[in-house]
């Protein structure tokens, strides 16, 4: 079976990750800093507020100098992720592009970023190539709210 969605995570080197994701129709791929933004801890909280009935949720990317946003936006049991590419422009302007835009029910889209986190935080020496530590209080409460969403339908 193949899935509508998927997210990886992959080359977590000197700080850096490579963030894939591809639909039927498109792909998306960038790679991605550990600084400013804790862009891993800004997802599992991003899921773990949809997950809790939260409407919209952003999480920030920084590839140096381009950043990305998704933006999610919950309606109608039915779950969007826009990803914005923001480039800045000369004279403190900033160009906005839609590159990847994705609909699906809300756990199915969450299960698909969850087996992404789940692969990365086997990753050996996680800290170390990243820089951070891996997000662990936050993944167990994104799994047990999965559990619980799921035993409810």
């Amino acid at each position: 079976m193949t899935r509508a969605f998927k997210v990886d995570f992959s080359y977590l080197e000197h700080g850096w990750i490579t963030v894939e994701m591809f639909s039927q129709e498109q792909q998306l791929l960038f790679p991605a800093s550990h600084i400013p933004d804790n862009s891993l801890c800004e997802l599992l909280d991003a899921l773990i507020a949809l997950l809790n009935g939260q409407y919209k949720a952003v999480v920030r990317w920084n590839t140096e100098p381009i950043r990305y946003e998704f933006l999610f936006a919950q309606n109608d049991k039915k779950l969007t992720l826009d990803v914005v590419k923001l480039s800045n422009l000369p004279i403190n302007q900033q160009r906005n592009e839609l590159v990847f835009k994705v609909n699906s029910s809300c756990i199915s889209m969450v299960l698909s970023f969850w087996r992404a986190l789940r692969h990365l935080e086997s990753y050996e020496n996680f800290a170390l190539h990243w820089g951070r530590v891996f997000p662990q209080r936050e993944m167990r409460l994104l799994e047990k709210l999965i559990l619980e969403f799921r035993g409810r339908a």
